[in-house]
């Protein structure tokens, strides 16, 4: 398609979905132009709704037939949210369609799934992204030290991904959860697998910084801060030790851990030579005043770890004791990159491809955390 005609994106998933900002990406790039919202005909009735009102909100059409929907010819991007269980036929669908894919994360509830994604691009011949953090500034800070060997040969990588949202301190004092080896539901009103929904980022980030195969996986799994975690049968947070190629090693943690902390985005770096860090947060100003401690808000009854921006619209934001200097909007961003990346007819760098290795690992780390073992993956 010629560069000064607009990208048509289509929306799958609405309200209480990352959609909220994906849209809100895509809709600043004023090389798009958001066409409708849509999903499957068959999809949930209170889904339908949502999708409704975020069409409302954009003020644009919902199409409750996905099928007619990807055969217009107006559309040449799907920027596609549907709950997780479902990502993988919708996915297909859509890259069969002949559409570029813009993919939520995870990328699918399993292996099998993120694999028919990935040969159904292929076979396509389309572009396709999974929204992570590697076209943040503090990623590519990193990336561009790798690559400059400031640290000599890479020997080894940790990555923290930790939310700093949620009412913590609820779980109760000496439940021990079991992990599954397998993962049987992912979407909960009341909360999310932890590993899947925030460890994928540090995961995605080791992958697409070493560049190297995973050869082996050892994780474990636990419930520490929230009683909506523990009602669902569902880790709040998880680590994962990864064997690499060329005998390097990497660490990942991920999670939530409350409203009551900052949250961390952090990466550290071993080479022969040195050790870097970076943070998401840095450079900051810290904050002390005579102040009242921040009381973290009710929690709504269809939101209660403050997932979604528009079931906090009316809530105080939480108090920090810093203030970043910079502030970056990962998803525009992220839709800007995958946008430039269609024009230029290059891949992504983080495709559905090395998306699916992520799933790949975490699957592996959750049948790690439930026997207790090492995961070798072939």
């Amino acid at each position: 398609m010629p560069i000064q005609e607009k990208y048509g994106v289509l929306l799958l998933g609405g309200l209480r979905t990352h959609q909220e900002n994906y849209a809100l990406g895509f809709a600043e790039d004023s090389r798009c132009r958001l066409i409708a919202v849509s999903d499957e005909p068959d999809a949930p009735l209170e889904r339908i709704e949502l999708n409704r009102g975020l069409a409302e909100e954009l003020e644009i059409p919902y199409i409750r037939n996905l099928g007619e929907a990807l055969a217009r010819d107006d559309v040449h991007i799907v920027s596609v949210c549907v709950e997780t269980e479902r990502r993988g036929r919708v996915a297909v669908q859509c890259a069969q369609a002949g559409k570029h894919l813009y993919l939520d994360k995870p990328l699918a509830k399993t292996v099998e799934d993120a694999q028919a994604i990935v040969a159904a691009v292929k076979r396509a011949g389309v572009r396709s992204q999974v929204f992570s953090n590697v076209y943040s500034r503090w990623a590519g800070a990193a990336r561009r030290a790798l690559e400059g060997g400031e640290i000599g040969e890479l020997r080894a990588i940790h990555c923290d991904v930790l939310f700093g949202k949620g009412n913590a301190g609820t779980a109760p004092v000496g439940r021990k959860r079991i992990e599954k080896p397998h993962v049987e539901r992912y979407t909960f009103v009341e909360a999310k697998r932890e590993m899947f929904d925030i460890g994928v980022y540090a995961v995605a980030m080791v992958n697409w910084l070493s560049r190297k195969s995973v050869k082996s996986v050892f994780g474990t799994t636990a419930n520490y801060f929230f009683k909506e975690h523990l009602s669902c049968d569902i880790e709040d947070l998880g680590a994962l030790v990864l064997t690499l190629d060329d005998s390097v090693t990497a660490t990942v943690s991920g999670g939530r851990i409350g409203w009551m902390s900052r949250g961390v985005q952090c990466l550290h770096l071993v080479g022969t030579r040195g050790v870097l860090t970076f943070d998401a947060w840095q450079p900051r100003l810290e904050i002390f005043a005579d102040e009242p401690s921040f009381q973290p808000p009710p929690p709504p009854s269809v939101d209660p770890m403050s997932m979604w921006g528009s079931t906090q619209q009316d809530k105080p934001p939480p108090k920090r004791p810093w203030i970043p200097l910079t502030v970056e909007r990962t998803q525009h961003y992220d839709a800007r990159a995958f946008v430039d990346c269609i024009e230029s007819g290059v891949e992504s760098e983080m495709n559905a491809e090395l998306g699916a290795q992520s799933i790949a690992v975490i699957s592996a780390g959750y049948r790690s955390a439930a026997s207790g073992q090492v995961v070798v993956l072939s």
